[in-house]
């Protein structure tokens, strides 16, 4: 965790970290970038800027403190999703984790800013990796044996379009977020069985096929099983 310059030893100081926190992720959904300073952060929180630096040396501080929390809450709250649905297909639980990065995202705003700019190698940087190690642990469950380059190639795919659709949904309206999120399930779903059909689906016969498999996979009603033991990424310390 990144070091605060004062530890907090009492609710009422996490309180006040929080809502510095709190306002730099407002500050980020409002701008869709990391560029305020800090004493817009301190309007923002409603408290003086001597209070923010009280408790950081500095806005990449506050930063690096957001992300950390971002993906601990994003972490728990998939870890939680496929918990509660492991032994449901995984197709199925595609869907529930997409459910969970939606409602993630409508009680983070600034998540899928943070994300994309760490998949290049930006501040959001943790963030973007633990979407990457869940969807990595998914496809190596779906199709056991497969390499780790096209696993990574794969789940780097998967997280793209999450995030580019996740981006859609965080800035369209709340009439319109369920088909942006139901779409996003059928694109994901669709984009892993093309690749990766079972072995006795048709796909395997079709030599004049415009899009060929890469390799099989389980049936799509294999069950989840160990998927997310193999995701387990380590909390931040």
């Amino acid at each position: 965790m990144q070091e605060l310059r004062t530890e907090p030893r009492q609710r009422r100081s996490q309180q006040s970290i929080d809502a510095i926190l709190d306002a730099a992720e407002r500050l980020i959904a409002q701008q869709g970038q990391v560029g305020f300073t800090a004493n817009e952060l301190a309007s923002e929180a409603g408290m003086s800027i001597g209070r923010v630096y009280y408790w950081f040396p500095d806005i990449p501080a506050v930063i690096t403190a957001l992300v950390e929390r971002g993906a601990i809450r994003m972490t728990d709250a998939l870890a939680s999703a496929v918990t509660m649905h492991s032994d449901e297909a995984t197709s199925m639980v595609l869907q529930h984790a997409i459910r969970t990065l939606c409602v993630y995202v409508e009680n983070n705003p600034a998540a899928v800013s943070l994300c994309i700019s760490g998949g290049e190698g930006g501040a959001g940087r943790l963030m973007h990796e633990r979407l990457l190690d869940f969807a990595a642990a998914l496809v190596k469950h779906r199709v056991p044996g497969i390499p780790d380059i096209e696993t990574m190639i794969v789940a780097r795919t998967m997280v793209g379009i999450t995030l580019g659709m996740l981006n859609g949904y965080h800035a369209t309206t709340p009439e319109l977020r369920p088909h942006i999120e139901q779409e996003l399930v059928y694109v994901l779903a669709s984009y892993v069985f093309s690749r990766f059909p079972p072995s006795d689906d048709v796909a395997w016969t079709l030599s004049d096929r415009s899009v060929q498999p890469s390799r099989p996979s389980r049936r799509l009603n294999a069950r989840v099983g160990q998927v997310w033991p193999a995701f387990a990424p380590d909390q931040p310390s």
